[in-house]
This record gives C-alpha cells, sequence and structure tokens, in this order.
C-alpha cells in the first residue's frame, strides 16, 4: 500500500462533517479502498484539499441512488497536484462546481457542493487522493492511503 506523498487537508470544515467513514462503503474495495467518505448535509462547501490546476469537472447529473444503475451519475472534480497525486470530489450536488477544467484552485478555496449524485445512499463527500497508472484515465489508477493534516 502506498501512502500519499502529501498531507491533505480535510475537504470540508469539521463543523460540518457529520461522520467520516473509511470503511463501511460497499464501493470502497479495489482501486477504491482508500477512498474517504465525508457525511454531511445537502449543499454543505466542498473545499479544496491542496493547492492544484482542475483537470476534470462533471456537474451535470440531476440522479442518484442506492444502487449500482447509479454508478455512472456522479458529479465530481479532479484536482492535480504538483507532487503527481490527484484528488476526487464525488457525488457533488447538481451545477454545483465552482471551478473549471485548467483552473487553478488554492487549499481551502470553496470548489462545489456536496451532493447525492450517482450510487449514494446519503448525502456525502467521497474523497480520494490517487495516482495514474496507464494511459485509461477511468481504470489505470490507484489510490493512495490519505494523510489529513488534521490527523497530525
Amino acid at each position: 500500500m502506498h501512502l500519499s506523498k502529501n498531507k491533505y487537508s480535510l475537504p470540508i470544515l469539521k463543523h460540518y462533517i457529520a461522520r467520516i467513514d473509511r470503511t463501511s462503503s460497499p464501493a470502497h474495495v479495489g482501486k477504491l479502498r482508500n477512498a474517504v467518505d465525508f457525511v454531511a448535509l445537502m449543499r454543505t462547501p466542498v473545499l479544496a484539499s491542496a493547492d492544484g490546476v482542475v483537470t476534470y469537472v462533471e456537474d451535470r447529473s440531476n440522479i442518484g441512488g442506492p444502487d449500482y444503475s447509479y454508478w455512472d451519475f456522479s458529479n465530481f472534480i479532479v484536482v492535480n497536484h504538483s507532487n503527481g497525486e490527484y484528488t476526487r470530489y464525488d457525488h457533488l450536488d447538481f451545477e454545483s462546481s465552482l471551478v473549471s477544467v485548467k483552473q487553478k484552485v488554492k487549499c481551502g478555496q470553496q470548489i462545489g457542493r456536496v451532493g447525492l449524485t450517482g450510487f449514494t445512499f446519503v448525502p456525502h463527500l467521497h474523497f480520494q487522493v490517487f495516482i495514474f497508472t496507464g494511459p485509461n484515465i477511468w481504470m489505470d489508477f490507484e489510490t493512495l492511503e490519505i494523510r489529513f493534516v488534521e490527523d497530525q
């Protein structure tokens, strides 16, 4: 198992987080085993966890639910960091993205809002740090164990 090189800030302010879950999601297996879920109310602000450049934004979905048939309908943002790692923020609310591709973001900057899109049981932010392991951006990646600044 690889540890992330950076320590990342929490993507949601502590006082908005109802629960942090690293283990119970049925989808957190295999490549997603190191992902973290932050359970929070709908429309809670989502923050960039480190400085970087936005590489992907999807915020056109307005559906989601507790069934794998919703898997491909998650709204998300991906940010590339200077150390070669990426962060991904999933299940964002419909049209809540505040950033665009190639935009530079700073740690703590609001980039979107918690939603209920894609395969999800409750409003939450699925957060992962990952690296690419091949040319297919949808399949060739590995999530990394995350160290949060607050874990020190």
